[in-house]
């Protein structure tokens, strides 16, 4: 590897810390701005609709700026995924880690109850799954079996939120906030884990990473 490409990877590695940031900074400011908004009641969406009764243009352009710069940035990180991969199954991971960023963008383009905001938030949360699990297989092959079972309680903690929450009444009940936040709270905990293997741990440099061709 070039020290131009060891460059790129380590850039890469840190866009996906500040995608995190970001998202999560936007959608934190979002609610302390909101006159109204409670957890129990509305979606985390509302807050990036304009008119809606707990929207204000402040709160808009944080939630929808937020995830679009957000997920825009974090495409970054999957190319330090795509080129510091070990074997085939954590390479293809970078694949629906693109897909679920621009779900994230998608949110924010499309704001709530225009028709494209939902498939943009299910493609988002699911593809982000998707990642997780693909990436925690590529780890196993990989000999990183402490990661793999990290990983793999991640999702199935995601999982059973969104279950847990659809089986007490389904996506039309008040406080959709509540899983979402937990959805993204998850998927953040995973992008800051793995930049940090990628940046400090045991992938840092990668050398020895990389998927043989």
């Amino acid at each position: 590897m070039s020290e131009s490409d060891d460059t790129l990877d380590r850039f890469g590695g840190w866009a996906g810390v500040a995608s995190v940031v970001l998202t999560n900074a936007a959608i934190a400011g979002a609610t302390l701005a909101s006159p109204s908004f409670a957890w129990t009641d509305h979606a985390l969406s509302n807050l990036g609709q304009p008119g809606d009764p707990v929207a204000t243009p402040v709160t808009t352009l944080l939630f929808d700026g937020g995830l679009v710069l957000g997920g825009l940035v974090g495409l970054l990180f999957s190319y330090t995924l795509w080129v510091e991969s070990a074997n085939l199954a954590e390479r293809l991971a970078a694949l629906p880690l693109c897909v679920a960023l621009l779900g994230m963008v998608g949110v924010g383009v499309f704001p709530y109850a225009q028709p494209l905001h939902g498939p943009a938030a299910i493609t988002l949360y699911l593809a982000s799954m998707v990642t997780m699990a693909l990436y925690a297989v590529g780890n196993a092959l990989a000999g990183a079996i402490g990661r793999a079972a990290g990983t793999v309680a991640l999702v199935a903690l995601h999982v059973g939120v969104w279950w847990w929450w659809l089986s007490g009444g389904g996506l039309s009940r008040g406080g959709l906030a509540v899983p979402e936040l937990f959805g993204s709270l998850l998927f953040s905990a995973w992008v800051l884990w793995t930049a940090h293997w990628h940046l400090r741990g045991g992938r840092a440099g990668g050398h020895d990473a990389r998927l043989q061709r």
